[in-house]
């Protein structure tokens, strides 16, 4: 059996425009997480990620509703850090429950 040799995400996407600005949304995504990490209070350090933005709206994921309640008294804070990176800024934050987050980069 021949093994298959690995592809690349951008080789895989092809010239699929929709898939390319799916994975160029997930990379400003992770970067802007990157960003923010800092600004959090060790112990919420990747406990608290960025989820998305949805209009003018910085959507923060949290590992559990404990740590949604520390993500909204961190959330100004933490929309500021976002604004500093970002060419148009956003308004407002909303906290989500995502109990399954990806380990962050900054995340022993």
């Amino acid at each position: 059996m021949e093994k298959k040799s690995e592809r690349s995400l951008e080789q895989v996407a092809g010239d699929d425009r929709r898939l390319n600005a799916l994975l160029k949304a997930g990379r400003l995504f992770e970067e802007l997480d990157r960003a923010i990490q800092p600004a959090l209070p060790e112990s919420a350090r990747g406990m608290i990620q960025v989820a998305c933005i949805e209009g003018d709206c910085l959507v923060l994921a949290a590992a559990s509703p404990a740590w949604a309640s520390k993500a909204r008294l961190v959330a100004q804070s933490l929309l500021a850090e976002a604004n500093r990176h970002l060419p148009e800024p956003l308004k407002r934050t909303r906290v989500i429950v995502a109990e399954r987050l990806p380990k962050s980069p900054n995340q022993p």
